[in-house]
């Protein structure tokens, strides 16, 4: 990809899209899969869908920011610029560092006890949402996975990368989480943001939560995933947010979403330098071990 043309490319269909919308500078990400993504004067961002295929995703990502309305006071985005065909649309910049452990960790205990209280209560509304909010134009609802469709994507597609930079004993216990996880029972179903991880979640210099941002990847399903980046700050904190949480009825919630954290973590060693978490081999091996360990895979 000619990354420079691109930008160029989006930037006027910007300016032909949305004339009202006016600004100087323009940078292109192009980090997510579905979405290019354009900020402009650092005061708005510009989404995009790469593909037709994600128009549907991106109309339904509208209506889900639109039925979560006022029923929040976290900031979520709120795009004042759509195309009729709903391609392309600009919301306001919402302001904040991403919510990474060493961020987390410069906290004070009050901030990120606040800022854990604010998350635990935005999910009991995010889940409390009835399904049709994340509905696309033709009525089709996106599932999250299942364990057993993360199982045969580890072995189809994923095992060869990773046996490449991992010891054969650790291995076996991949396989061993591999089997066990995909005869896990789902939960609940709920509504879920479904990619709810530290670079979604926004903190503010003065140490509040910022806001939720990216919701292209909302799914109904077991919504175990939407707690699971917290095990990178430590069960304490996971608990907090299982705390706040609202919606008691699904017992088997944190143990799926400490299963959930394993997986991701296994996939960070086939991503390797495109991960999201950007791990080495070696720290990523050992923060799974500790994790297989205490789930029974030693």
């Amino acid at each position: 990809m000619d990354l420079e043309a691109t930008r160029k490319e989006l930037e006027a269909r910007v300016r032909e899209t949305f004339p009202a919308l006016a600004f100087r500078d323009a940078v292109l990400n192009t980090y997510g899969e579905d979405n290019l993504v354009l900020v402009l004067d650092r005061e708005w961002i510009v989404r995009a869908t790469r593909s037709v295929e994600n128009v549907g995703r991106f109309a339904a990502e509208l209506n889900l920011l639109a039925a979560l309305g006022d029923k929040t006071p976290v900031r979520v985005p709120r795009y004042e610029f759509v195309a009729p065909d709903r391609s392309i649309g600009a919301y306001r910049r919402i302001e904040g560092a991403e919510l990474t452990p060493p961020v987390f960790a410069l906290l004070g205990v009050v901030a990120q006890h606040e800022v854990l209280t604010a998350i635990g209560e935005f999910l009991s509304v995010l889940h409390a949402l009835p399904v049709d909010a994340i509905a696309q134009p033709d009525g089709y609802i996106q599932r999250t996975w299942s364990g057993e469709q993360f199982a045969a994507l580890y072995r189809g597609m994923r095992r060869a990368k990773i046996a490449r930079v991992t010891p054969p004993e650790m291995m076996a216990r991949f396989d061993a989480f591999h089997e066990a996880f995909e005869k896990m029972a789902p939960g609940i179903p709920r509504l879920a943001h479904n990619d709810l991880s530290d670079d979604h979640i926004l903190v503010r210099e003065d140490g509040a939560l910022g806001g939720i941002i990216d919701f292209s990847d909302a799914a109904y399903g077991d919504p175990a995933i939407d707690f699971s980046y917290f095990w990178r700050l430590g069960e304490p904190y996971v608990d907090h947010v299982f705390a706040v949480y609202a919606l008691k009825d699904d017992k088997g919630l944190k143990e799926r979403s400490h299963w959930t954290f394993v997986r991701y973590l296994i996939n960070q060693i086939y991503y390797d330098d495109k991960a999201k978490w950007n791990l080495p081999p070696e720290q990523a091996l050992a923060e799974i071990d500790e994790h297989l360990k205490l789930l029974g895979f030693s």
